[in-house]
């Protein structure tokens, strides 16, 4: 009898290990393969204060940005050198990718705060070019983000293939600010370091 007991003690306590051992695999499963679940870790770690743009490291000789043509769904483009004397926040991004989902809500959260402005413009180019699937995607999370493609491509000198990109812009044309990664830009540092660009 007592050898049985111990028998079906050492079996529990081998299904209760098995157990724990078979849900990290499914974890660790689901975030390699599962974009939404990398994109809600990565969202949690901003959530309690990693992935903060460095806006004092940026702080360099700032270069004049190249310009680009960028079409919205409608086909209607509008030119980079064209917005000279207005910031401009520009982030390159694909639907599929877990980091650029995962700073999203941060961007919307930046843009409601200056979309009553003409001073201030955001860019979200969708890098695979596909508006309806992209367009698809804010409507889905009901962000309201300003989006385009690139139909002549984009010059390396703002766009060197690293998802997410964002870069923003002086009114003077230079790049006063460059990340790639994802970042939390929903923040008070932020939001000031872009009304100070707008005011100069």
């Amino acid at each position: 009898m007592k050898e049985q007991l111990q028998q079906s003690k050492s079996w529990w306590q081998f299904i209760k290990s098995n157990f724990i051992n078979g849900l990290f695999i499914i974890a660790f499963l689901l975030l390699i393969f599962n974009p939404n679940a990398k994109a809600l870790v990565i969202k949690g770690l901003m959530q309690v204060g990693f992935f903060k743009p460095d806006i004092k490291n940026n702080e360099k000789d700032h270069e004049t940005a190249a310009d680009a043509v960028f079409a919205n769904a409608s086909g209607k483009t509008i030119n980079l050198s064209s917005l000279k004397g207005k910031v401009v926040f520009l982030n390159f991004w694909a639907t599929w990718c877990p980091p650029c989902i995962a700073e999203m809500p941060g961007i919307n959260h930046l843009y409601k705060k200056f979309s009553n402005r003409s001073d201030v413009i955001f860019v979200m180019v969708d890098v695979d070019g596909n508006v309806v699937a992209s367009e698809a995607f804010m409507k889905t999370h009901d962000y309201g983000l300003p989006l385009y493609i690139a139909p002549s491509g984009i010059s390396s000198g703002l766009f060197t293939g690293t998802l997410p990109t964002t870069i923003i812009i002086d009114k003077t044309s230079k790049i006063v600010f460059s990340k790639t990664g994802a970042a939390n830009y929903n923040t008070e540092q932020f939001a000031a370091f872009i009304s100070k660009l707008a005011a100069e």
